[in-house]
């Protein structure tokens, strides 16, 4: 019995079954490798959607600023002091400063300078110069501090000198004259500042004016002895004013339009040219002003010229100013550059335009020969992208939809309804446009570029097989070619 049960006894190997798991899970991994090796090796497609818009361009100028300046000399040598404020308007018997020859008159300002108090309107004043100047400030034109604690100290030394003066002259009254006091030459606004550019004007531009690195600006308030026949002030007598700005070519064709369109013809056919007026924003206070404007050229190059007829106080103590041209901005339909491209289309003579009749789609008569050699006309309906003055452009891979057969092919000859003429097609031309992609393949939609920048173009929106807001274009048109499906 014991030998039979041996003998009877088998080995039999064990096999594992099949783990479904692993099979599911490796199927997977190989799908993700696939997924991951064709992501990285094929080209991407990206999207964007049309939105309606402008294009907000710089157009900031630095310009130099020609008034009608007048220079006055110390009648007598000594120590000058101030009665009128800087920027202040002063008429023919207005005092404007003393002469104080033996130095009694300074030395007696010193003694009394802490006895000093300024008035609650002088505070308000100063207050004010403060706010204005935290309202305008930058981090990113530091330089600007240092000019603002160079006009305090000048408002201030305004505030103080006043202040003494009135108090001397009650003591030269007890006490004798012990200085010199001057009227004002003529009337006007007064300055303490000569540059050079007073005797300046349009007939004497140069380029050279703008190095700002070269300017240099003299104070004439100084605590030093005045010698006879010295600047000591400067009076601008005349509201008007300019600013004179070179400018690039963009800037120069904008306003070389709009002063073109500001023409008007009289029956004898004389051209008259009217001001043109644009508007501008003043970087400095952000006053919007709205000045006269003409181009001047000078060695070649166009400068802009601002003609002002009030607001000459406001910055009488500048002689650079930057501003902002607030230019009409034109409006559309707002696009990446990238996806601009261009496609080539039959352009054939709109007289040959026509309708089927019935159901009055539009198209072109073409003519057909039998097979016995008899011609016949044949009505194609084609889809017309875009109209001009003179043509029509039509799209040369267009198919007739159940026979795949092209509509127009070069050479087809087109007849003309109203008479016996024939057009021979096959004139390209490109026109540019987007590929749209709102079916999910590419399709070409023909744009009209109103203005564009480095960026973005602004098109016109409403055109025929063109764009509409919220269209989803391709971004870049370069990844892709007409007709092609897209993937999401």
């Amino acid at each position: 019995m014991a030998d039979s049960r041996k003998k009877n006894k088998k080995i039999i190997k064990y096999r594992r079954p099949l783990n479904i798991g692993v099979v599911f899970f490796g199927f997977i991994a190989v799908y993700l490798i696939v997924c991951v090796y064709m992501f990285f090796t094929s080209t991407h497609i990206s999207g964007y959607e049309v939105i309606a818009g402008n294009l907000a361009t710089d157009y900031h100028y630095t310009g130099i600023v020609l008034r009608t300046e007048q220079v006055f000399q110390s009648e007598k040598p000594g120590y000058v002091s101030y009665y009128a404020r800087e920027g202040e308007k002063v008429s023919v018997n207005s005092a404007v400063y003393t002469v104080d020859e033996s130095g009694k008159m300074a030395q007696a300002m010193k003694n009394n300078v802490q006895e000093l108090n300024l008035s609650g309107e002088d505070y308000d004043q100063l207050r004010g110069e403060i706010i204005t100047y935290m309202s305008n400030a930058s981090d990113m034109n530091f330089s600007e501090v240092y000019d603002f604690k160079a006009d305090m100290d000048v408002a201030i030394l305004d505030h103080m000198n006043q202040n003494m003066i009135e108090q001397l002259d009650s003591a030269a009254e007890d006490g004798g004259e012990i200085f010199s006091r001057y009227n004002a030459g003529a009337a006007g606004v007064v300055e303490y500042y000569i540059d050079g550019f007073e005797d300046a004007n349009l007939e004497s531009l140069t380029g050279a004016w703008f190095d700002q690195e070269a300017y240099e600006r003299t104070n004439l308030r100084t605590e030093d002895l005045v010698g006879q026949g010295e600047p000591v002030y400067k009076l601008i007598t005349e509201e008007l004013w300019r600013i004179v700005f070179p400018m690039d070519e963009d800037m120069e064709n904008y306003l070389l339009d709009k002063i073109k369109g500001n023409q008007t013809t009289k029956e004898d056919g004389t051209v008259v040219q009217n001001k043109t007026y644009i508007d501008i924003r003043m970087d400095k206070d952000k006053e919007i002003l709205t000045p006269s404007v003409t181009v001047e050229y000078r060695e070649g190059k166009a400068y802009g010229v601002l003609e002002f007829v009030n607001s000459m106080i406001r910055y009488a103590n500048e002689r650079f100013l930057t501003f902002e041209i607030l230019r009409d901005e034109t409006e559309g339909l707002k696009i990446p550059k990238s996806a601009v491209t261009e496609k080539e289309f039959f352009v054939i003579d709109k007289a040959y335009i026509t309708n089927s009749g019935a159901d009055s789609n539009m198209g072109f008569m073409k003519q057909t020969v039998g097979e016995d050699g008899s011609t016949d006309a044949k009505f194609v309906n084609c889809t017309i992208y875009y109209q001009d003055d003179q043509f029509a452009y039509v799209d040369p891979k267009e198919e007739n939809f159940s026979t795949s057969e092209k509509l127009l092919s070069a050479g087809d000859l087109l007849i003309r309804t109203d008479s016996a003429e024939v057009y021979p097609v096959g004139q390209l031309e490109s026109l540019k446009g987007v590929y749209n992609i709102n079916k999910g393949y590419t399709i070409f939609r023909q744009i009209q570029i109103l203005y564009e920048n480095e960026e973005y173009c602004i098109v016109k929106e409403g055109t025929s097989y063109g764009l509409s807001v919220y269209d989803h274009i391709v971004l870049n048109a370069e990844t892709v070619d007409e007709d092609e499906v897209i993937y999401d």
